[in-house]
């Protein structure tokens, strides 16, 4: 047992330790009642979190050899602080320490591959999101030696992976000088902030989370400090939120051209039910205010209703790792493509430290991804044979005994496109 994992333990809840007797018969249904509770108050007010966070960190003082009740403890103080992104600007950084060390705890105890129970993420992407978060509260109070200083903290503790860096290095590489990136995701989010802010790699980007664009704290940080501009003022930008909404189809004037002003259109559906959300109002009007001026970019991950349905068969052209916002619809290139993929970076088998986080392989997935992507297209443009040396490059490059799929779903489903490749006539 570390020193740090013991020094946290002397320093919880003294009184107790008068129940440091391990009764094994009440404390595993008293443990299952207290993470049913948590995982039942998801999407309710922080202070819900308290009554709960009591109860497991009694539970993992009773039991501390057990790594479970440390992932919850930590994930309920986390809620309590940060209410999942909402008031981070108001959170606590004493509480930060303390969930970043509830989930080193439970990494110390699983010998840094935690295989218990979850709420979304893997302890790894936990402590990232814990610093990280309170990095974005720094910034916020215009604070940036402080948060640079908290992301930091997300490396010392374990949150940082080079392989994982490396991928999202590339992803800032596709993007032009002050472009804007709109990404999806804790991971995104906070591996961003750390290249930018403690790195210096591509602070040029303007990286925007399309999730935190919900709250009411993010987008008038993006404003205030000229990161996005939507040619409105922080008042009318508070007032905008959720609104019903029926399928539409939206222009967007480009502004770039050379021979004038001229407009592309799409059909912009309900993004969640029946309304369109806050962020994707906000897009819609970063988009519109921007009119092609800066080019845009978007993580290749981001959900398709993220992206107000701009795809690939409109105006997204893939670029590898993103997709980029232009005026021509369907114009990517299949051999600017295949030369990306091409530069992309192996995975070494010196370093395979990135598999003890699942949410690590699931980002470095999207190598794989690319690859589909590319035949796709392939396909469509009735090249079968690039098609199916596209994907056996992939298989080359990425095997599976390197890089594992993330679900058993993904892997049937990577399969049967790889079998469809070979079925093509031509590739017989």
């Amino acid at each position: 047992m570390s020193k740090k994992y013991l020094f946290f333990l002397l320093g919880l809840m003294m009184f107790s330790f008068v129940h440091a007797q391990n009764d094994s018969m009440g404390w595993q249904p008293a443990f299952d009642k207290a993470k049913k509770a948590i995982k039942e108050l998801a999407g309710q007010d922080a202070n819900a979190y308290a009554q709960v966070g009591r109860k497991l960190e009694a539970l993992a003082i009773k039991n501390p050899g057990y790594a479970e009740p440390w992932y919850f403890l930590g994930a309920a103080i986390d809620k309590f602080n940060t209410s999942s992104g909402e008031d981070i600007p108001t959170s606590s950084l004493v509480l930060a320490e303390k969930a970043s060390q509830s989930f080193s705890n439970c990494l110390a105890l699983s010998n840094g591959q935690y295989t218990g129970d979850l709420l979304l993420f893997d302890p790894h992407s936990k402590i990232l999101s814990v610093w990280g978060a309170q990095a974005y509260r720094f910034l916020n109070e215009q604070k940036n030696d402080s948060a640079i200083w908290c992301l930091q903290q997300s490396q010392k503790f374990g949150a940082i992976n080079n392989t994982v860096k490396s991928y999202f290095k590339q992803v800032l590489d596709e993007c032009s000088n002050g472009a804007y990136l709109f990404t999806n995701g804790d991971l995104y989010f906070y591996y961003l902030a750390y290249l930018q802010l403690v790195e210096n790699y591509r602070s040029d980007v303007h990286c925007i989370s399309l999730n935190f664009l919900n709250t009411k704290w993010y987008p008038q940080f993006l404003t205030k400090d000229n990161i996005l501009t939507l040619g409105i003022d922080s008042e009318a930008l508070a007032k905008i939120k959720d609104k019903k909404w029926k399928p539409k189809e939206i222009s967007l004037l480009n502004k770039s051209g050379i021979a004038g002003d001229t407009a592309v259109s799409w059909m912009l559906k309900p993004t969640n039910g029946e309304y369109l959300l806050r962020a994707d109002i906000i897009l819609q009007k970063f988009i519109e205010h921007n009119a092609f001026q800066k080019d845009v970019f978007f993580a290749a991950d981001v959900p398709e209703n993220m992206r107000l349905y701009l795809n690939k068969d409109n105006y997204l052209q893939l670029r590898g790792l993103t997709l980029k916002l232009v005026p021509k619809a369907g114009s990517t290139s299949l051999t600017f493509l295949e030369n990306r993929l091409a530069e992309l970076n192996e995975l070494s088998t010196d370093d395979t430290s990135f598999i003890c986080s699942r949410d690590n392989i699931q980002v470095l997935n999207n190598y794989r991804f690319a690859y589909v992507e590319a035949a796709n297209l392939a396909m469509k443009e009735n090249q079968p044979v690039s098609a199916k040396n596209i994907m056996l490059f992939e298989g080359q490059k990425y095997p599976e005994k390197l890089l594992p799929f993330f679900a058993e779903a993904t892997k049937k489903w990577f399969l049967d496109f790889m079998q469809k490749v070979l079925d093509l006539p031509g590739n017989k």
